[in-house]
């Protein structure tokens, strides 16, 4: 995103005094995070600041950052799991609380969290506030591709069920699923109106049966979208944070807006998240840590990072930036309208969060998945 001239200003006003922090021994702050995830920039102007060496390890699944963790191979200083695994970090024993009182920029009354994060929060475990710091949330959608006739259509007038069902959608529409077993169970759920999070044999039995009848082309990750976006597949489960990423990138490249041959729609009823900073129990580098979380508590520095970043800033400050822009920038007016057509910041929360199931209803569901792709 165009927010070169933000930063460079910021880099220009704040340099002077970070040179003299900058003297002395660097520390290395150990962080595991997700890929693509964070502007490189905002923890470069970071490690210039504090005089420090930050090390980025990529996961790309939350059994990963908690095996991860457990191991204890690694002492990272900060991790940033989703929501029902931070709440199975915590309840397992392998985070320590926030240190609030540290941080200098988190103020709920100054700068408060948006009104559809605070939706996610209100429905996590009792106690788990204590032990993480949001960094990016959302939602997720039915990323589809705008050139096949009807398909659009389809999807506003049958949602779910034009996903799910083949006769519900154009002919020889191709289809993609997320390669996540937790992810496919859930959404089955939600189209035969039942608790994503709720596990029974039955329920079991029924989500085998419909992703068979679904009839995926191909199940995937992060592929998903860029097949999208490329003409090779036609619709697909995705972040919408996936879809802005690859949205952005074509907005960056000179295609206009309305131009775009993809777009995503957001069901009625569909699963959210929320990623965020934990510290671990054996993190060796606490202060430094605390530090690092305050620092993307910064308004402005929660800008440049949600500049590179698809997903929704949790910070509602941040959020009247980008969407209260009124320059002539075309980038940033479409940033801003992207943001408020799908990071709408109302109090109607209708997302529904993960839960924290037990490993083996996890494996049930590995089990299951594989049993789809397979024929079985």
């Amino acid at each position: 995103m165009k927010t070169h001239k933000r930063l460079l200003l910021l880099l220009i006003v704040i340099a002077l005094p970070f040179v003299l922090a900058s003297c002395g021994q660097k520390n290395k702050l150990l962080i595991l995070n997700w890929g693509e995830y964070i502007n490189e920039d905002v923890v470069a102007l970071f490690e210039e600041y504090y005089g420090v060496e930050v090390s980025i390890s990529i996961a790309d699944s939350n059994e990963l950052f908690y095996s991860k963790l457990k191991s204890g191979t690694t002492a990272y200083d900060l991790i940033l799991p989703s929501d029902y695994m931070i709440e199975k970090m915590m309840v397992k024993g392998l985070l320590q609380e926030i240190d609030f009182d540290k941080l200098e920029n988190y103020n709920p009354v100054t700068n408060p969290y948006l009104q559809g994060l605070q939706g996610i929060q209100a429905t996590m475990l009792a106690g788990t506030e204590k032990y993480y710091v949001p960094y990016f949330w959302g939602t997720f959608g039915l990323m589809y591709n705008k050139l096949v006739p009807g398909l659009e259509q389809a999807l506003e007038t049958y949602q779910w069920q034009a996903y799910f069902d083949p006769a519900y959608r154009p002919a020889n529409t191709r289809t993609g699923m997320y390669d996540t077993a937790q992810f496919a169970y859930a959404t089955a759920m939600i189209y035969h109106g039942k608790n994503p999070n709720e596990f029974s044999e039955e329920n079991l039995a029924l989500a085998q049966q419909t992703l068979s009848n679904a009839k995926f082309v191909t199940w995937a990750d992060d592929q998903l979208k860029k097949s999208i976006a490329a003409n090779n597949l036609d619709l697909a489960f995705v972040w919408t944070g996936d879809f802005l990423d690859v949205f952005y990138t074509s907005l960056s490249e000179g295609i206009a807006y309305d131009d775009v041959t993809y777009n995503i729609f957001i069901p009625d009823t569909t699963l959210a998240f929320m990623d965020a900073f934990v510290i671990p129990k054996n993190a060796r580098h606490v202060d430094l840590a605390h530090k690092f979380i305050d620092w993307f508590l910064d308004p402005e520095m929660a800008y440049l990072n949600a500049s590179e970043i698809g997903y929704a800033t949790p910070l509602q400050n941040t959020y009247d930036m980008i969407v209260g822009y009124t320059g002539d920038d075309q980038w940033e007016k479409d940033w801003a309208r992207a943001y408020m057509e799908y990071y709408e910041d109302t109090p109607d929360f209708r997302g529904i969060p993960l839960a924290n199931l037990d490993q083996a209803i996890i494996s049930k569901l590995n089990l299951m998945v594989n049993n789809v792709k397979t024929g079985s």
